[in-house]
């Protein structure tokens, strides 16, 4: 059926949504599924592209950058693809978008983020952006050289700080490593960092400096988002305990719970809903944890399923 009758069966909403999130694949997509069954597509529409795509809860920017680390996560090439085309054209700085491509190499590793670099780098080079990302790199230090200790220090936990492992931590591994981890994962850092630099120090080291002086102090994108696009890379390749840190860690850098909650509810239309509902329950157990139920409607802690 032609582009045109489609848009009429389905809707002009519907098509205008789906050309703004993946504006490559969305015709073939629709004619596809129409060809073989016309109440899925409708279906497909009004949930996936009219339905959670447009919701409020998170700006444009935060969701294509979610989107652009979950299909990094899911090695989903052709969906990063129209992901990376679609955030560019709503006005996503590139280099933040591919920030969340690199970030996913703690999660990932270079297995997962090597393709993901050649999606993007083949964009870049047909969009002529890189002589903008040329310029707009970092040193080859980083930020190392602007950080304050005594600034960052003010966001270190008290338990942390008086933590009789914490001089030594920072005395073998550098401040700038262990400082990053105490002001992201207080009360978490210290605990991983002492395991592994009791087995292994020198891989602690490596691990350190790598994870929390290098990707995590790098600033290109907030750590608010940063985290929300994190929470999204655990649920993508079925992550629970990492992505219970980090709604925390996102609470803790100015998310909403809305926001929080809106991550874990577009997970659901590309990996499916069981991480869905189980990803919502570890969150409800946070809100409550935190005495704050309701702000999101004081919902029971723990859902009701057949599984006894």
């Amino acid at each position: 059926m032609p582009d045109s009758d489609l848009r009429a069966k389905y809707g002009a909403s519907a098509f205008d949504a789906g050309l703004q999130i993946q504006p490559r694949t969305f015709e073939r997509r629709v004619a596809q599924r129409d060809d073989l069954d016309q109440n899925f597509t409708k279906l497909w529409l009004d949930f996936a592209i009219t339905g959670l795509s447009r919701r409020p809860a998170l700006d444009t920017r935060t969701r294509f950058l979610v989107l652009a680390g979950q299909y990094t996560m899911a090695k989903s090439h052709a969906a990063l693809d129209d992901t990376v085309r679609a955030a560019v054209a709503a006005g996503v700085a590139p280099r933040e978008i591919l920030e969340i491509i690199l970030q996913c190499v703690v999660y990932g590793g270079h297995t997962t983020v090597e393709p993901a670099i050649e999606v993007f780098h083949r964009i870049a080079e047909e969009r002529g952006l890189l002589d903008e990302l040329r310029a707009s790199q970092l040193p080859p230090d980083g930020n190392d050289r602007t950080r304050s200790y005594d600034e960052e220090r003010k966001t270190w936990h008290p338990e942390d700080v008086a933590d009789p492992r914490c001089a030594g931590l920072i005395e073998r591994h550098g401040w700038l490593a262990v400082g990053r981890g105490l002001t992201l994962r207080p009360r978490h850092h210290l605990n991983v960092l002492a395991w592994l630099d009791a087995m292994d120090p020198e891989f602690a080291n490596l691990w350190a400096k790598f994870c929390y002086q290098g990707m995590y102090s790098r600033g290109i994108v907030d750590d608010k988002t940063r985290l929300l696009c994190m929470v999204g890379d655990c649920l993508a390749v079925g992550e629970g305990t990492q992505a219970r840190g980090h709604m925390r860690g996102a609470l803790r850098n100015g998310a909403s719970p809305r926001e929080v909650m809106e991550v874990i509810f577009q997970t659901c239309v590309n990996f499916g809903m069981p991480p869905m509902l189980h990803a919502l329950e570890m969150f409800v157990q946070i809100m409550a944890e935190d005495g704050r139920l309701a702000e999101i409607g004081n919902p029971p802690t723990r859902v009701e399923t057949y599984a006894k």
